[in-house]
């Protein structure tokens, strides 16, 4: 449990953002640390939304997809070349989503990175018991369909479990 819960608990109420990626839902090839790293973040968030919820405290998730930070840029490239050219083709995903993403944010789809200060922001505001579970900002690549897939069965999974008022947390995250 997070070390703030006790607090908010005995409050009442709380909120707990966890921003962590669309990659948290979806799997981009070559991210294979960044994509585990976040869909651990993603399941630690949403079991204490289910647990917190109960006691008036809400844990909540923030799934921003690609916006122009640094942090492609600042990735670092593989150590040992040699060892990297051994994958073939594979070893050059990183170039392909550096080059993919750099048209991306030359263009004007591109995503404006305030868009997830704002989503918090939103988030921040709203009535306690009003947030959704999850917040996708900018492309979401398929997360926002699996999010909405998702929520009826694991509701269906609690309910198995004899957890009714986490069940019924699970549909509402859904908007059912």
């Amino acid at each position: 449990m997070p070390v703030c819960a006790p607090a908010y608990a005995a409050a009442g109420k709380g909120l707990i953002i966890h921003v962590t990626s669309v990659v948290g839902r979806v799997l981009f090839p070559a991210c294979a640390f960044y994509c585990a790293s976040k869909f651990a973040l993603e399941a630690y968030a949403e079991v204490l939304h289910y647990e917190l919820s109960g006691l008036g405290v809400e844990s909540v998730i923030v799934e921003p997809g690609p916006f122009p930070t640094r942090l492609l840029a600042n990735s670092p490239e593989p150590a040992d070349r040699s060892r990297a050219e051994a994958y073939g083709g594979i070893s050059q995903l990183r170039e392909v989503f550096a080059e993919t993403f750099s048209t991306f944010f030359a263009s004007e789809q591109s995503t404006n990175p305030q868009d997830v200060a704002h989503a918090i922001a939103k988030l921040v505001s709203m009535p306690q018991g009003k947030r959704p579970l999850r917040t996708v900002c900018g492309p979401d690549y398929g997360a926002i369909a699996i999010n909405e897939y998702a929520a009826p069965i694991q509701a269906e999974v609690l309910r198995g479990l004899g957890m009714p008022a986490m069940a019924q947390r699970a549909h509402a995250a859904a908007g059912d």
